[in-house]
């Protein structure tokens, strides 16, 4: 029945229909928001009938519906589609020609046209996404807009909060158009939330609407409400459902089509939703893609391995298996392994005669050999690409990935590279690439081929050629107020340096780091923060080089990351401690060469041990590293006034310099006069003048020719002011915090994601410890950015290895020295090659190898002081660390996370165990709620469970009332915290937790009451007996001198503490005959407790009934 606050809402609805409507031809931006609360429907609205069939306007209706998949760009593709019939006399092709639509995703609006369901002929690259994402955005608006010169549209869109991201994303970019001959009515529940991940697009749209006081609030519609969240939708099932799925991955709209895959897939392993093997084979296909392209390679290894299980579904099943295992591999940078998969993947296609799929694993084995296309760094050399593969990639119109291989794997020489500046037609395979990019209208593929030469070209000193491209970039762009404009600042900057600009090269920085802080890029601000600290050395500036420095660190450190694109780890400290010794500071630089060399014996081993997968390592080679490394250590030994070493060392350092000159700009110069003056003062004059010649000689052919360069391309650089003004450090710090929170809340997020796929792994039942294992491993190692790990369990103390891909035999021995140390570690340890305590674990780090193990977790777990199980997982050094997914250095939140969940699998092994999973998932739920974690003992939750199971005893005449209390404070334990640091002060509370509950015996129970406070509670009102217990304490106490024999071992060196410092305790002790209730019980604590207060203030270290 319709009420008066309906009746309201639909004049007000047709009101603002009516007002959208009259401003077509007049208003530029002609939008209104409308507002309500509850269900509302638009289609009884009269406005909406009466404009309906006008035939001055195309006027169109939408309501989102609830129990329904939203579609991609809903329903803007419909109303292009049904406009370009009725109003277009050309072809499809002409249509999306004059609207620019990019060639690559023409066949997704073809196949969409013709039969709604979207194909397209050329995958996707995973580093093209968002620019794929962006021109589809950018193609659809334009074709409302040619479309809207021809019949001016009215748009209503109501319930608009269901519809998908992509539909907000183009509403959104339609409200921004200045466009006199659309308009568009939004209608919208404001009782319906709206899904996280649109959240950004809804609230843009909100502001804009805000500024242009557009919004108007309806009032209530006194209408039922739709559930919030809705669970199910009604064609999950259908084939239209798969129909709107596939097309929103194919209109790339990811996060709305993972919205749903990711519902369903709960749905089928959670709730028992039922669909066919068939649908469900599909489904995990298209979320394969999904999260290989949202760079989610945890997810797409997650699903392959549902996916093997219906490989049997369709005759290919077996192929993409292997083919997007090999895909989730070379991404995580992992291309070993992937390679193994192509070539299942290739033997499946042979098998199957499909020519296509041989050709497709053919190419992921190209594209594998050049680590996924992800970056300009893999460019080290050229590739040996088959003619077949390059014909084949003409048949099957593959122009995309053809141009990718032509600038990627070929004209990588720097001598070819060189010749660019006079003509670049001398490069001929990356002519042919960039001619096919600008065939198919990939910008971003051009400006990516252009900075592949500046990298190369810089990289090895042909700095006039690297600055050619980058103008060639500057002067391609349509945004230069991008990061890709950002970083082609930076560029020309790092050449003006290079040829000796200096001060010009600052503003060019500064202009950067402008950009970049606006599009808050915090590393590709810290990668200009590097290029300014070389900067500063050319200029003597080594105090300010080393503030840039300390911001890259920082940078590394707070977003988790293992290098910057320009510099990796071993590098960036070879420079901390080059302008360490440079400004006189002996301890630093020392500090800085051990944690240089930590990174740089992984690469001495690797070079002994070469394989043929290595054609694409780090375009920053060991030779920069060694030289910044012998010539800091050469300046060390003259500093130390050892001029002898230094000559050798200067020796050494300089076939790293010739081997590595083009990287080396910034210290070239240095290098030499400084070598020149250690021969001086040994009495060299002939090594000394033929120093001076080739620095003379370097300074003439090299800073004058590029001087000249720079001259003569100083009218083609870009605007820039000569006073740009550097921003702050307190600016970008604040950035880098704001950035360090959002990540650590996103990580937090999907902590809680896999949680609930974490317990569901392992509440199984029926199979082996060692199975279940296997299983969880696989699932664990997919998911987290480790490599390796071992899992050992212990059984009536023996211990028995149930999982380990180290490839290191557990023996005996090792395990023993594993014990030693996690009982030195009963928390457990985190170490990384940038933390400090990294040597502090050597004797479990050599076990995998020091070299080889960049960070580790280690985690115990024990139960009544005995050691049930150790979990040990590592990162590996690499290669590159330049693979498309980051692999961060684990620290402190990864150490807590693990210990959660492989707590879980712990109590998951000792259920499989008991073979009752009802007790045993009680008992893990209880323990956790009532056991203190580090000493095992119960925690003040478990106390006052513990009294309340008594109290219930009592009344029941189960137990007799006579109960007493010893409630303890530690004495001198903050010294220990203080003096020998957290982890002998958890040492020390285990120990005491021991000794008390060893003298509580079977009498009672002991609880750490908090921090430092204990209690041992006793079923007995007997005051000898707790006399005796006391005395006790004390003599165990007495007899441990400190704990200075174990303390002793945990830290590796003597430890002595005099007595008036040793740990001890006080003890106020209550007893009653009558304990019945919990007012009693409360009582008789702060009984104990006020006589505690009063020994502390008197004679601590006694106790006091």
């Amino acid at each position: 029945m319709e009420t008066k606050g309906d009746r309201m809402i639909d004049k007000y609805y047709n009101g603002v229909i009516e007002q959208v409507v009259s401003g077509i031809g007049n208003a530029e931006h002609n939008s209104i928001l409308v507002r309500y609360s509850n269900d509302f429907s638009i289609w009884d609205l009269e406005s909406v009938d009466h404009y309906k069939d006008q035939s001055d306007m195309f006027f169109t209706c939408h309501e989102f519906s609830y129990n329904r998949i939203a579609e991609a760009y809903e329903p803007y593709l419909g109303l292009i589609r049904q406009m370009f019939h009725k109003y277009c006399s050309g072809t499809l092709e002409e249509f999306m020609e004059e609207c620019d639509v990019y060639k690559l995703q023409r066949p997704v609006f073809e196949s969409y046209f013709e039969n709604g369901f979207c194909e397209r002929t050329e995958q996707i690259l995973i580093d093209e996404v968002e620019y794929e994402q962006e021109r589809m955005h950018s193609s659809i608006v334009t074709m409302l807009q040619k479309l809207s010169e021809i019949c001016p549209i009215v748009i209503v869109l109501n319930r608009f909060q269901l519809a998908s991201k992509s539909t907000m994303q183009l509403t959104n970019r339609l409200l921004q158009t200045k466009n006199k001959k659309i308009g568009i009515v939004l209608g919208v529940n404001d009782v319906q939330s709206i899904p996280e991940f649109a959240h950004e697009e809804w609230d843009a749209i909100c502001e804009s609407m805000d500024d242009r006081n557009m919004v108007y609030h309806i009032g209530n519609a006194n209408r039922k409400k739709e559930p919030d969240v809705m669970d199910y939708y009604s064609d999950y099932e259908s084939e239209d459902g798969y129909r709107k799925l596939n097309n929103l991955v194919y209109f790339l709209d990811f996060d709305q089509a993972n919205h749903h895959l990711s519902k369903i897939e709960r749905r089928i392993k959670f709730d028992n939703f039922t669909i066919s093997e068939k649908r469900h084979y599909q489904l995990l296909l298209l979320q394969i893609m999904v999260s290989v392209l949202q760079r989610d390679i945890a997810k797409a290894l997650e699903s392959c391995e549902d996916l093997e299980k219906l490989q049997d579904q369709e005759k290919e099943g077996a192929f993409y298996y292997n083919f997007w295992m090999a895909t989730s591999y070379m991404y995580l940078g992992k291309l070993e392994e992937a390679m193994i998969y192509v070539q299942k993947a290739r033997k499946c296609g042979e098998a199957l005669g499909d020519d296509f799929l041989v050709f497709r694993a053919e190419l992921l084995k190209a594209q594998n050999q050049m680590s996924g296309w992800c970056n300009i760094f893999f460019c080290a050399q050229d590739i040996e690409i088959s003619d077949k593969l390059i014909e084949r990639l003409n048949t099957y119109q593959y122009k995309n990935h053809l141009a990718h291989i032509y600038i990627y794997a070929y004209d990588n020489k720097p001598e070819i590279v060189a010749k660019a500046y006079r003509s670049e037609a001398f490069l001929i395979y990356f002519s042919k690439g960039v001619a096919l990019a600008k065939e198919i209208g990939n910008e971003q593929l051009i400006s990516i081929a252009y900075r592949k030469n500046i990298m190369i070209a810089s990289t090895n000193g042909e700095y006039e050629v690297s600055l050619l491209y980058s103008i060639r970039t500057y002067e391609a762009m349509k945004d230069v107020d991008s990061v890709e404009g950002g970083r082609i600042y930076s560029g020309i900057a790092y050449n003006l340096c290079a040829m000796g600009e200096n001060e010009k090269a600052q503003s060019y920085y500064n202009k950067a780091i402008k950009i970049l802080c606006k599009l808050r890029k915090p590393e590709d601000i810290a990668e200009v923060h590097y290029n300014m600290s070389l900067n500063c050395i050319m200029l003597g500036q080594y105090a300010k080089a080393q503030e840039y420095l300390t911001q890259c660190m920082k940078a590394i450190e707070k977003l988790h990351l293992n290098s910057l694109r320009v510099c990796n780890l071993s590098k960036l400290y070879g420079l901390f401690a080059l302008v360490s010794i440079l400004q006189g500071n002996r301890f630093n630089c020392e500090r800085y060469l051990y944690s240089c060399r930590q990174f740089l014996n992984y690469i001495f081993e690797k070079e002994k041990t070469e394989n043929n997968l290595a054609t694409v390592h780090d375009y920053a080679k060991a030779d920069d590293d060694m030289f910044l490394y012998t010539f800091s250590k050469a300046l060390l030994a003259r500093y130390d006034g050892d001029n002898e070493e230094a000559l050798k060392l200067y020796e050494q350092a300089d076939i790293y310099l010739k081997r590595a000159e083009g990287n080396q700009f910034f210290s070239y110069a240095l290098f030499r006069r400084s070598r020149m003056e250690c021969f001086k003062d040994a009495g060299k004059e002939i090594l000394y003048e033929q120093e001076e010649f080739i620095l003379k000689q370097y300074e003439e052919t090299h800073r004058i020719m590029f001087h000249e360069y720079a001259e003569d391309m100083k009218d083609l650089l870009p605007p820039v002011d000569d006073d740009c003004e550097e921003l702050s450090t307190r600016e970008i710090e604040e950035l880098l915090k704001q950035e360090s929170v959002e990540r650590a809340y996103k990580s937090k997020k999907e902590q809680l994601d896999f949680i609930s796929i974490w317990q569901k792994l392992i509440d199984v039942n029926g199979i082996s410890a060692k199975e279940m294992l296997d299983m969880v491993m696989k699932t664990f190692l997919n998911h987290f950015d480790v490599d390796r790990a071992v899992y050992i369990r212990y059984n009536e103390r023996v211990p028995q290895v149930l999982y380990n891909d180290t490839e290191k035999e557990m023996t005996p021995e090792i395990m023993k020295i594993m014990e030693k140390s996690m009982r030195k570690n009963t928390s457990g340890f985190v170490i990384s090659k940038i933390s400090s305590n990294y040597t502090e674990h050597q004797d479990i780090t050599s076990i995998f190898g020091d070299d080889d193990v960049c960070s580790m977790v280690a985690i115990p777990f024990f139960n009544n002081a005995k050691i049930e199980n150790i979990f040990i997982t590592y990162v590996l050094m690499k290669d590159n660390w330049h693979s498309s997914v980051n692999r961060y250095m684990l620290d402190e939140d990864d150490l807590n996370f693990y210990q959660l969940l492989f707590r879980e699998v712990r109590y998951a092994l000792n259920r499989l165990d008991a073979y009752d999973k009802i007790y045993e998932m009680n008992t893990k739920l209880y323990m956790s709620a009532v056991t203190d974690q580090l000493t095992g003992i119960y925690n003040r939750e478990g106390f006052y469970r513990k009294l309340d199971a008594l109290l219930k005893e009592i009344a029941g005449g189960k137990r007799a009332p006579e109960l007493g209390l010893m409630f303890i404070d530690l004495d001198n334990f903050k010294h220990y915290n203080d003096t020998y640091g957290h982890d002998v002060g958890d040492f020390v509370l285990v120990k005491m937790a021991d000794i008390f509950t060893e003298v509580c015996g079977k009498d009672g129970f002991v609880c750490r009451y908090g921090g430092d406070e204990f209690l041992i509670f006793l079923y007995t009102d007997d005051k000898d007996i707790f006399k005796e217990k006391a005395e006790r304490i004390y003599q165990i106490i007495e007899e441990a001198d400190g704990f200075s024999a174990e303390i002793s071992e945990k830290l590796g060196q003597t430890f002595s503490i005099d007595k008036q410092h040793q740990i001890s305790c006080s003890i106020g002790i209550a007893a009653g005959d009558h304990i019945c209730t919990e007012n009693d019980m409360t009582e008789m604590i702060k009984k104990a407790d006020d006589l505690l207060y009063s020994i502390k203030t008197t004679t601590k270290g006694t106790y006091r009934i």
